[in-house]
């Protein structure tokens, strides 16, 4: 009886081949290793965008307009963060809004959702469909500073 190790690197061989009905465009198998493109779109939105406001917010000022205070855009950072973590699509864009707030928005067709981070630290979700407002919901964010 012959004397063999085992190891983890070799395996044993295959008689036959296995036929799965996997897709090779399936997200495993094209993007293996890589950020998928939503995540991408979620970190340049932080990265060069929101990151970007935090260093100088007065970048944003102008004569009819408060900028985002440094803890509304931490904030901002943190909701971004989680909606990347918790599978949601990015944002078509982030715009800061007059009162020192900061808004995401996402628009598809004619769906248009929108999320205001305000500057007291209220947040609110607004649903519209053919420019028809139909749901809206005042959003309760536990961030890492407030538990």
């Amino acid at each position: 009886m012959p004397l063999t190790r085992s190891s983890p690197f070799i395996s044993i061989s295959l008689r036959d081949a296995v036929s799965t009905s996997v897709a090779m465009e399936a997200p495993i198998t094209r993007d293996y290793g890589r950020i998928d493109k939503a995540s991408e779109e979620w970190q340049i939105l932080i990265d060069y965008q929101l990151i970007e406001w935090g260093r100088d917010p007065g970048q944003l000022e102008d004569d009819d307009m408060q900028p985002p205070s440094k803890d509304t855009i931490q904030q901002a950072i943190w909701l971004a963060s989680a909606l990347n973590k918790a599978g949601f699509a990015p944002p078509t864009r982030i715009v800061p809004d007059a009162h020192g707030g900061i808004v995401f928005e996402r628009q598809e067709g004619n769906l248009f959702e929108s999320i205001r981070l305000s500057s007291d630290g209220s947040a609110e979700y607004c649903f519209f469909k053919n420019s028809r407002l139909v749901e809206r919901e005042r959003l309760v964010l536990h961030t890492a500073g407030s538990e």
